[in-house]
């Protein structure tokens, strides 16, 4: 079989945000940037895929050169090859020209039997890129798929367990199809020592835009990129969280004021409801 994965970079879960000047966007001069995490549970779900059916699994991720360091990951934990969508400006792109470049892109890959991606990027909380381009590429997609059930790679057609609220669906669709991974599906493996030295001479092939050709998908240079962006960002604010501690003393320990149990209650449940805001 033949499995493609999409996968992004984000910044790393435990790294401390802060606004550039300008206020409309995330300060990333000193940032750590990791593998988006739910894209890992898409590579692991496509390496058990082809451990079962045999095959090959191709990265696919569009972004700046830094890029790079989380498709190295990819490879390192076992996928076969990647492809890099290369330009410092796709980085603030919207997710309909997003959809359309890797579209496009896995369209020249030839034919493949599925695509897996990551349920959501959690820089922006996006959950649109792999349905769009499942929807440029006209096949079909389900979303938040906690289980495989079946593959029959010769009727083309997977049985999945899909979840919805308060419970779970199975969905069946015929193949080639992509699939979006939440988090538990699978306990993605680490990479290897062993892994990590393969992954250096596995093929990765770089696409510039200069290479695409925008106008057949409907884009330009200016549709591409911050400027050409479908959703602006006006300003972005750190929430800042005050933490306050409330004791009043009294003998001993120290203790909410009230000489009876009654009036000590009362004093408490209006502290947590009107103060602490808990209740």
């Amino acid at each position: 079989m033949k499995i493609i994965v999409i996968i992004s970079q984000t910044q790393d879960t435990e790294a401390k945000i802060s606004v550039t000047p300008s206020g409309d966007s995330i300060d990333n001069s000193a940032m750590k940037w990791i593998v988006n995490p739910y894209d890992e549970f898409a590579i692991e779900e496509a390496l058990r895929v082809k451990e079962k059916f045999g095959g090959e699994v191709t990265l696919v991720s569009m972004g700046p050169a830094r890029c790079v360091e989380a498709i190295r990951t990819g490879l390192a934990m076992g996928a076969d090859s990647a492809v890099h969508i290369k330009d410092e400006t796709f980085e603030f792109s919207d997710n309909y020209a997003i959809g359309k470049l890797i579209a496009n892109e896995i369209k020249s890959l030839g034919e493949y039997d599925l695509i897996f991606t990551g349920f959501k990027i959690i820089d922006e909380e996006s959950v649109q890129v792999g349905i769009q381009i499942a929807e440029e590429l006209g096949v079909p997609h389900v979303a938040l798929v906690s289980k495989i059930i079946r593959i029959d790679p010769d009727q083309k057609r997977i049985i999945c367990q899909k979840e919805i609220d308060g419970g779970h669906v199975i969905v069946e669709v015929p193949l080639p199809a992509l699939i979006t991974c939440p988090d538990g599906m699978n306990e993605p493996r680490y990479a290897s020592l062993p892994g990590i030295m393969k992954a250096k001479k596995k093929p990765m092939k770089e696409v510039a835009i200069d290479a695409i050709n925008l106008e057949s998908l409907g884009l330009t240079k200016g549709t591409v990129g911050k400027e050409g962006s479908r959703v602006r960002t006006t300003s972005i604010r750190v929430p800042q969280i005050e933490r306050k501690l409330k004791v009043i003393t009294g003998k001993g320990n120290p203790m909410v004021k009230g000489d009876e149990i009654k009036e000590s209650t009362r004093e408490l449940i209006r502290l947590l409801r009107e103060e602490a805001k808990v209740i």
